[in-house]
């Protein structure tokens, strides 16, 4: 009986103790509360972009590429007024065809360029319009029977407009096409990811009468699409004080090539990529856009200049914020090769 006594006393200490070590210190806060990481604010027909994994990562395409004679038209709600410091439009896109496809004889891309518009009325023109992405920088298809260098899932991108062209009082409009006339066919243009939706509302059209042109008017609602929405959105981003860095930049520099690796440290990168310059002043993106660490490129030394140039990486993150490394100089060809991988950090 002493002993019962004896354990019931020393569970009564220990119970204060234990409560008393898991009270948080002072001045601690719930993780929630403590994380004040600005994050970007989307508007997109579907408010999960999560759900955007249809037709533009493989398999089925039905038809949903972005062409010459093919625009993608999509009306947002009003936008309201924040603290944003940057406005961007995008799309998911993904599957570029290479020259040969679906054969690996020549896995040149397709060449293309894709536009973007935003108007808060159906009909755009070159004041409303913005230049997206080249066909050669997207993700491509896979071939059926053989291996191919850049296929990758789907992407985002962005390109930014003035937080003015986006409207907190009338709906948005946007519209998606190619000046290219190689995109008349799933065969020979890049795919927009899409997702199902039970939205009744009429908010998705194509348009299948224009030749590298935006539609405007009646024409933007040609052919209305229920049940899915293709992958168009608005991204705004608040003032952030985030840095992206490249550290570990090195090129290795043969008779006939160079070879170059470089990490991007920073948070939530999304993109990566080599840029040139003759006089540092004017840089000049010369690769395709890398999505996945760990950074490495080669080329050959035909590919940019046999004269001597200036070499840097760069990356940017998902609130657009970029960084560069320092520069590497490249030698003239001919003249003595660099004793050692140079580097720039």
């Amino acid at each position: 009986m002493r002993e019962l006594k004896l354990l019931a006393v020393l569970a009564c200490l220990a119970a204060p103790a234990a409560a008393q070590t898991a009270k948080p210190a002072e001045g601690d806060k719930p993780t929630a509360f403590a994380a004040k990481s600005p994050v970007p604010s989307y508007i997109a027909a579907e408010s999960n972009l999560g759900k955007y994994y249809l037709y533009a990562d493989g398999g089925f395409n039905a038809d949903w590429y972005v062409g010459y004679n093919n625009c993608w038209v999509i009306k947002l709600p009003p936008v309201a007024a924040g603290a944003y410091a940057k406005a961007f439009i995008g799309a998911k896109l993904g599957r570029a065809k290479i020259m040969s496809w679906p054969m690996s004889w020549d896995p040149a891309p397709i060449p293309g360029k894709i536009y973007l518009a935003i108007n808060n009325a159906p009909s755009f023109n070159s004041d409303h319009t913005y230049f997206l992405v080249d066909a050669a920088d997207l993700p491509r298809e896979p071939l059926p029977n053989d291996y191919l260098d850049g296929v990758d899932s789907a992407r985002w991108l962005w390109t930014e407009i003035p937080l003015s062209r986006i409207s907190s009082e009338k709906p948005n409009y946007m519209a998606l096409w190619s000046s290219s006339r190689y995109f008349v066919s799933s065969s020979s243009a890049p795919i927009i990811a899409a997702a199902k939706s039970d939205s009744t509302e009429d908010d998705v059209w194509l348009s299948r009468s224009i030749r590298g042109n935006p539609p405007s008017g009646d024409s933007a609602f040609e052919i209305p699409i229920s049940g899915i929405k293709p992958a168009i959105a608005i991204k705004l981003v608040p003032a952030n004080e985030y840095k992206v860095f490249i550290k570990g930049f090195s090129a290795e520099v043969g008779p006939d090539d160079i070879m170059v690796s470089f990490a991007a440290i920073g948070e939530d990168i999304r993109a990566a990529w080599l840029e040139v310059s003759y006089d540092k002043f004017d840089w000049q993106r010369v690769t395709r856009y890398l999505f996945k660490a760990p950074y490495f490129w080669s080329f050959g030394r035909d590919e940019i200049s046999k004269e001597m140039f200036y070499l840097r990486a760069a990356a940017v993150d998902n609130l657009e914020n970029t960084g560069y490394s320092k520069e590497i100089v490249i030698p003239a060809m001919g003249r003595a090769a660099l004793p050692a991988p140079a580097e720039a950090n």
